[in-house]
């Protein structure tokens, strides 16, 4: 799959794009989420924090399998980085990792960009593999964009979900962008 680079998402309120991952520039802003444990409890399960080191082979691993994007949202005149998202056939994570902005509706902006761009790349599903049972913030965001409980697991001693949006069912998300890049 060819990726664009230097593109963005935008949502339609402007307040939320998604800007492909420069690795080189973005691993040492990205360190500092991977640093915070509600981010590694809610997300890894885990609260064993990252080096760059690993955020960069978190990052490779991610663009191997599909798109990585920074979160960026508009602070008055300028984009400022939040969190980070991933658009794969086989999974489609979320982290906003400034504490300040979760809660907000950045998630649920982000999620229906990361749907619209899926659609345009023709993926015919979604898969979100692990949300925490006790993750319920992440859990309603995608159970409310129309993904579904298919299955789970457990896995640090926590249980987890695996949910499955069917694209060619599921209705186009209201917030979000045109399917394409910008």
């Amino acid at each position: 799959m060819e990726k664009p680079v230097g593109r963005t998402l935008e949502s339609e309120d402007g307040l939320v794009r998604l800007r492909l991952l420069d690795i080189d520039h973005d691993v040492a802003v990205a360190t500092a989420w991977y640093r915070d444990e509600v981010v590694l409890w809610g997300s890894e399960g885990t609260t064993e924090l990252f080096t760059p080191e690993r955020v960069a082979r978190m990052y490779q691993v991610l663009s191997a399998r599909g798109e990585v994007y920074i979160v960026e949202v508009r602070d008055r005149d300028a984009f400022v980085a939040v969190g980070d998202a991933a658009l794969s056939p086989v999974g489609v994570p979320i982290v906003i990792g400034e504490s300040a902005w979760r809660g907000r509706g950045i998630g649920r902006r982000v999620l229906a960009l990361l749907i619209r761009r899926a659609r345009a790349l023709g993926y015919p599903e979604l898969m979100a593999h692990q949300i925490y049972a006790d993750n319920q913030a992440s859990l309603r965001l995608y159970e409310r964009a129309g993904f579904k409980i298919i299955g789970g697991g457990e896995e640090h001693g926590r249980p987890f979900f695996r949910l499955r949006l069917d694209l060619r069912e599921a209705p186009t998300p209201a917030t979000g962008s045109p399917p394409a890049l910008l």
